[in-house]
């Protein structure tokens, strides 16, 4: 079973009132791919998760998550999609339908190498953790698979860059920040193994939530890759 391969691919950090953000830049993924949206909602009270996650010709379907808001100010969701077999270069879109928001944050990931023979299979666990200091920590379950690995990603309510965890790694345009209300985003991933601690750490002491996820490696391809002629004939002389 290969293990999946991230990359960051878009983002959008606003402090503007709007019913919609949009990521940028513009790409085309692999066919095939998981892609993951992470989603960060701002409003004076009671901020809403989005109605809809578009993007690249498919709809994102939101994981359920143990807790989705932070303070009254902020909530937070995350997105998947089977980004099928033609995606397109349309954009990630979250959208709020006529409500405005006051600002958000949307990050995107691109995942190849994924068991997607079940959309809601591709992510085996996705724990969260919140608190108040000038760090944070969510602890995953032992992996399912040797080969399977974690993201995670974070909010805390300041207005500054997010530290990764040493072995991660975070790609310039996965962490951002904003100061109405006091927001940093971030997002990040541990391709070379597994482990159980997702963390991240920051300067301020802030509230904090956190969101871990496992996700599934694909299926060993030449396992299930047909013979080809030759072989069939060579396999069939010795029976």
């Amino acid at each position: 079973m290969p293990a999946p391969v991230f990359a960051y691919r878009s983002s959008v950090y606003s402090t503007t009132a709007a019913t919609s953000y949009t990521c940028s830049p513009t790409y085309t993924p692999a066919a095939g791919a998981l892609l993951v949206a992470f989603v960060v909602t701002t409003l004076g009270a009671t901020p809403l998760d989005p109605t809809s996650v578009t993007g690249h010709g498919v709809t994102f379907t939101m994981l359920t998550l143990s807790a989705r808001t932070l303070s009254t100010t902020h909530a937070v969701s995350v997105w998947i999609a089977n980004s099928g077999a033609s995606p397109s270069s349309t954009a990630v879109v979250a959208s709020y339908g006529a409500v405005s928001q006051t600002g958000g944050a949307v990050i995107e990931f691109e995942v190849t190498m994924v068991d997607l023979t079940t959309l809601a299979g591709s992510v085996v666990q996705q724990p969260t953790n919140t608190g108040t200091a000038t760090s944070g920590t969510v602890t995953l379950s032992a992996a399912a698979h040797a080969n399977n690995r974690p993201m995670s990603f974070w909010l805390h309510l300041a207005n500054e860059a997010t530290t990764f965890r040493t072995n991660w790694t975070e790609t310039a345009g996965a962490d951002g920040n904003f100061n109405t209300p006091p927001t940093g985003a971030e997002g990040q991933f541990r391709s070379d193994a597994f482990e159980t601690t997702a963390s991240a750490s920051w300067t301020t002491s802030s509230l904090w939530r956190g969101v871990a996820l496992e996700i599934k490696g694909a299926p060993d391809a030449l396992k299930f890759q047909p013979l080809a002629p030759q072989q069939a004939v060579m396999r069939a002389s010795l029976w």
